[in-house]
């Protein structure tokens, strides 16, 4: 004969199922609380912790002195403007680079690759960013766009490798068609990729970007995302025929102490770059208030 009613039995299985529901609420609340402890701050410190906001007037760069053996790498009939410096754009590719030599050259910044594509960092980041900040030089990171990942992920792979700096470069975006990826999505969907990355690294950084992108990206894909960054721009006669280009990339196969090889070669307009990158406090507000 059976101790309990068929009721009685429905009873406590509804009973048995509330008292384990609530069970796993309290533990679930408990283990929260303990991995917030551990990583440094339960919902407390979330509630302190503030976006970052970048000081545009923290970025500082050398000039290229009157002279300089840089300059010898100007097209012929050229000489720097009074706003105008002399840098390079790095990589593994180079090797290891005696950084103090290339500052003795009169070189004063330099965009270094940071990332390319999802799950890649370049194996000489972190030395030639060092590298770099030790010898007086203006740093600043790059990322290669590839179109075989998500923007969102390779932007979350860039700001791991190069967290907001104020007193380094704004972040570089490079649109090229040289590296491993072959995949070419329709224009609507490349460019909802590189818009992901984009807002994500921007929000993070609080400057825009500063964008690179070969003639063959341009004519291919066109170029809506430069509007309204700073660009950075090839040109191998003399200097880009946009007035208010920000960098001009003027040759690939420069020659620099401390660097074995041909090196690109870059002039950068500071305050054009420092004036393009910035954020204005109201363009962050509406930014924000759009992604809610």
């Amino acid at each position: 004969m059976p101790r309990f009613t068929p009721e009685q039995v429905r009873r406590r299985q509804i009973v048995a199922g509330a008292l384990a529901v609530i069970l796993v609420v309290v533990l679930g609340g408990c283990t929260a609380l303990v991995i917030g402890a551990v990583r440094g701050g339960g919902s407390d410190a979330a509630a302190e912790r503030t976006p970052f906001e970048a000081d545009d007037a923290a970025m500082e760069v050398a000039t290229t002195g009157a002279g300089a053996r840089a300059a010898e790498n100007l097209p012929g009939g050229i000489a720097l403007g009074a706003d105008e410096v002399m840098g390079v754009d790095v990589s593994a590719h180079q090797g290891e680079i005696d950084w103090e030599k290339v500052a003795s050259d009169g070189y004063a910044f330099a965009y270094i690759k940071a990332t390319e594509g999802a799950d890649y960092t370049d194996s000489a980041f972190s030395a030639n960013w060092d590298g770099a900040r030790a010898a007086g030089i203006t740093p600043g990171a790059y990322h290669y766009f590839t179109l075989c990942s998500s923007g969102e992920e390779q932007a979350e792979d860039f700001l791991a490798a190069a967290p907001p700096d104020d007193s380094a470069l704004p972040p570089a975006l490079d649109l090229e068609f040289d590296g491993a990826c072959e995949k070419r999505p329709g224009g609507v969907d490349a460019q909802a990729e590189i818009d992901a990355f984009t807002a994500k690294v921007e929000e993070a950084w609080g400057r825009r970007l500063l964008i690179y992108s070969s003639s063959e990206w341009r004519s291919h894909y066109g170029l809506p995302v430069t509007d309204p960054r700073p660009d950075w721009l090839f040109s191998a006669g003399g200097r880009p025929p946009q007035a208010d280009w920000a960098v001009w990339q003027l040759r690939f196969d420069g020659k620099v102490s401390g660097i074995e090889g041909g090196v690109d070669i870059d002039v950068a307009r500071i305050e054009q770059l420092r004036d393009g990158a910035a954020i204005s406090e109201g363009e962050g507000a509406i930014a924000h208030e759009e992604e809610q």
